[in-house]
């Protein structure tokens, strides 16, 4: 039974794997795997703003107390905030009721052990293991269980720790706007700009359970871009619905993804002798045009599977300080071990400052290629290697290319999705093979 994702578990809420009974399993199961790797006895629960996060938190608290672990409810916060005070607190792990990106009808779990970082496969499989024996009856979790704790002095700490990362001194005269997509960062980005100076708009910041990500945040850019100009703005800021990812656009209203800010840090980093052993980490998701310019510049890229874990393990191995997604979650392991949309802002804006050039001209160090990708919706994940007429039609697109773009095609890790990711020259042409290999693969897997 496979219910752990690339990140954590999701799924529309009030549905399997997040009815009632699998949220109390699932609850259960973690809290008695985590208890055999921390002898801490103690969980931070916090989730971001979809109406169905505080019935799930509810759900988990009980499931957690019945095992005799204490919950600490810290409410509504950025998933890098559970993330940070786990590892300053004496607990055994962190838990975020998010969705991320997804629209409200969605929610999902994901874990964060007690040293911050996402559960590794292995932990996430013993759970797994044991929440099939529970719901099958072998043991089931207790019904009684104590109330949630919420100690909210816990938040302070993480927005300190957020303005204490910002190393270009203060932002008076700074024109921003953001854009918090209806969720988790709604109330703490503000404030945490603001109390360095910044001249802060906000757009799309009044939650109401239902509108979070909706045509706003770092996937829908375009009423940012419109913000900003009209602000006069140095920039604009976009956030994720649960704050691990951001987005920028630049005061000439061009939107700027994660390879961009990620060329844009490692340079800086680079400049000023802190890219640790010369290397990047991201994605292969990552443009062409990023790894041109880190080899144009000499800076070596090292690449992992899509997921923001995959990127930290491959950091912690190859000592690399730097790494992220296209997506927008960028982890500086200087100050953390995950993806955190707020905090990574605040580096955009210090490199601004201490380089004195804007974000327009920091970003033409990258010149990205034309990049199509298409989501198909598929019934089934069947191996792209049991699927002959798609294997063609990839094969046809590379030796179109010719070696000068790529192909990329993989299945969502969260959802029944078929991605097809092509880069080149031509935008006209590379959209014509993307539909090619897209509906191909759509029709064989239906005849399957």
């Amino acid at each position: 039974m496979k219910l752990f994702g690339t990140d954590g578990i999701r799924g529309v809420a009030g549905s399997y794997p997040l009815d009632d009974a699998t949220i109390l399993a699932i609850g259960a199961a973690a809290a008695e795997v985590l208890k055999e790797i921390s002898p801490d006895r103690a969980v931070i629960i916090g989730r971001d703003t979809r109406q169905s996060g505080e019935h799930i938190s509810g759900l988990l608290e009980r499931a957690f107390s019945s095992r005799g672990i204490a919950v600490w409810d810290v409410g509504v916060i950025p998933t890098p905030g559970i993330s940070h005070l786990v590892k300053q607190q004496p607990v055994l792990a962190g838990v975020v009721i998010s969705a991320s990106h997804n629209p409200y009808q969605d929610n999902g779990i994901k874990f964060f052990g007690h040293d911050g970082t996402k559960l590794s496969d292995a932990v996430e499989s013993r759970i797994e293991a044991l929440i099939a024996l529970m719901k099958a009856g072998k043991d089931q979790p207790l019904a009684e269980a104590a109330g949630a704790d919420k100690p909210g002095l816990l938040t302070d700490g993480y927005s300190d720790f957020l303005a204490r990362s910002f190393t270009g001194g203060t932002m008076d005269g700074i024109r921003l706007v953001l854009d918090c997509a209806n969720g988790a960062t709604c109330v703490l980005a503000p404030e945490v700009f603001r109390s360095l100076g910044a001249h802060v708009t906000l757009i799309n910041a009044s939650p109401d359970g239902k509108n979070i990500n909706r045509d706003s945040g770092s996937l829908h850019p375009g009423a940012l871009s419109k913000a900003t100009l009209a602000a006069r703005a140095h920039c604009g800021i976009a956030f994720d619905g649960d704050g691990d990812r951001v987005m920028f656009v630049d005061e000439k209203g061009v939107v700027r993804d994660g390879d961009y800010f990620l060329a844009i840090a490692a340079l800086h980093l680079r400049g000023r002798q802190r890219l640790v052993n010369n290397t990047l980490v991201t994605t292969v998701m990552a443009n062409l045009g990023l790894m041109r310019s880190m080899e144009r510049y000499g800076v070596s890229v090292h690449t992992t599977p899509v997921g923001d874990r995959y990127v930290y393990e491959a950091m912690v191995s190859s000592g690399s300080v730097l790494g992220g997604e296209q997506s927008g979650h960028v982890i500086f392991k200087e100050y953390h071990s995950t993806g955190d949309g707020i905090l990574s802002a605040l580096q955009m804006i210090s490199i601004m400052k201490e380089s004195g050039k804007p974000l327009s001209e920091l970003a033409s160090v990258m010149e990205k290629y034309p990049q199509v990708l298409i989501n198909a919706r598929v019934g089934k994940k069947i191996p792209l290697e049991s699927l002959p007429e798609t294997g063609r039609s990839i094969s046809e697109a590379q030796g179109t290319l010719e070696g000068d773009g790529r192909v990329l095609v993989r299945y969502s890790g969260t959802e029944n999705l078929l991605r097809v990711m092509i880069e080149g020259r031509d935008e006209k042409v590379i959209t014509k093979m993307a539909h090619v290999i897209s509906e191909t693969a759509q029709k064989e897997i239906g005849h399957l």
